[in-house]
């Protein structure tokens, strides 16, 4: 159900960011069904989250990292994956409970976003086979 305010809100989206949009309120309809998820909470969480990064980034109370992965090959996601979890395992063992806990903040989003990646394809459907 969209009402005037979620339409508002949606005109500045590409089609490819209103179509991720509908999928996570799809998402998290189907996990939540009792919260009313709708284009402008989402928008106002953003929002809210936007304002709160900004103040942890300037404040120097949180660390934020955006890697690209655009020009990565898969042998060089493996290869840093492998890395990543030495260096997880090492932290662990030679530092304290603290250091273990942030450096798992760090790594683990950039780990679970490399394991996706790293998931088999499917295999291409050719003409003619």
């Amino acid at each position: 159900m969209s009402t005037e305010k979620d339409s508002m809100l949606r005109v500045r989206l590409t089609k490819r960011q209103s179509d991720e949009l509908d999928a996570i309120i799809g998402e998290l309809q189907a996990q939540m069904p009792e919260a009313s998820v709708t284009t402008s909470s989402i928008a106002r969480y953003a929002l809210e989250k936007y304002v709160s990064d900004h103040i942890a980034k300037r404040d120097g109370t949180k660390i934020f990292i955006e890697i690209s992965t655009a020009d990565a090959t898969e042998e060089d996601i493996k290869n840093l994956y492998d890395l990543i979890s030495k260096l997880f395992d090492e932290t662990k063992e030679n530092y304290s409970p603290m250091v273990n806990y942030m450096v798992g903040e760090i790594l683990e989003p950039v780990m679970m976003k490399m394991a996706s990646l790293m998931k088999p394809k499917k295999p291409e459907v050719r003409d003619g086979e």
